[in-house]
């Protein structure tokens, strides 16, 4: 059995399926005392590429924006804190946020550059 940092790591870089992870992920409790990992807007950009050039789709973007939103062992980059934030949880709830389109994706890339999360 792979250890919570490990799956974390897989699930924040993007480097494997997220239903498989989340199927490990589950193994551990939901509480967990300190962030394991921190998200850095590098690790959304390269999500947001991979759709953008079509290699995975919106429901891909989605299932794993809601897999890492608000998890208490992933911290996000204190720096882009409000920004990381706010782009995952676009990305989570498009429903009652912004349809996940290319369109968006592009938005999400300059805001995470620029670091606003408006």
């Amino acid at each position: 059995m792979r250890t919570r940092e490990e799956l974390l790591k897989a699930l924040v870089s993007f480097s494997e399926p997220v239903n498989s992870l989340m199927q490990e992920i589950r193994e551990y409790d939901w509480d967990c005392e300190e962030e394991l990992i921190i998200l850095k807007p590098e690790n959304i950009q390269y999500v947001l590429n991979l759709f953008l050039c079509g290699s995975i789709s919106e429901v891909e973007v989605r299932a794993w924006a809601n897999a890492i939103e608000r998890r208490e062992d992933i911290g996000l980059l204190e720096s882009h804190k409000e920004t990381l934030d706010e782009m995952v949880f676009w990305l989570a709830n498009p429903e009652i946020n912004y349809p996940i389109n290319h369109e968006l994706a592009n938005r999400i890339v300059s805001n995470l550059q620029n670091n606003i999360s408006i």
